[in-house]
């Protein structure tokens, strides 16, 4: 495979697990409201939950973001060398690695986030159900 396919096929992976995490996200909050009560409150481990899906979707928002404003000061820091140096902004740029680490960094946040919300509710449901 070719570092192209590579690439396209990490693509893939990641709008998958993005669009996928969108829509258990939601399902995990529908969930958490199952067990309000009455009054609607809720269990702590149920708040922990809803604090670890509301994460999930703050790194949801914050991915995209940050890694546009992460590759837009590169871009514009690139265009400015090739501009002094060759006079035109046209030309070969390669991009570091560190110009994804915050969009990355976001990515497996949020993961982690979904994961730990359904762990959560996951250990409710079983509080619930053996006591």
């Amino acid at each position: 495979m070719t570092g192209k396919e590579l690439w396209a096929q990490y693509q893939v992976y990641t709008r998958d697990l993005t669009e996928h995490g969108r829509t258990l996200g939601f399902a995990g909050v529908g969930i958490c409201w199952l067990f309000k009560d009455g009054e609607f409150t809720f269990p702590l481990l149920v708040y922990v939950s809803l604090s670890a899906f509301v994460s999930y979707f703050i790194c949801d928002i914050l991915q995209p973001l940050l890694g546009a404003l992460s590759l837009k000061r590169f871009t514009e820091k690139e265009e400015e060398r090739l501009k002094t140096t060759t006079n035109t902004i046209e030309g070969e740029i390669e991009k570091p690695r560190s110009v994804d680490r915050p969009a990355y960094t976001c990515f497996l946040l949020k993961t982690a986030f979904l994961v730990t919300g359904f762990l959560i509710v996951g250990a409710e449901l079983a509080r619930r159900l053996w006591t």
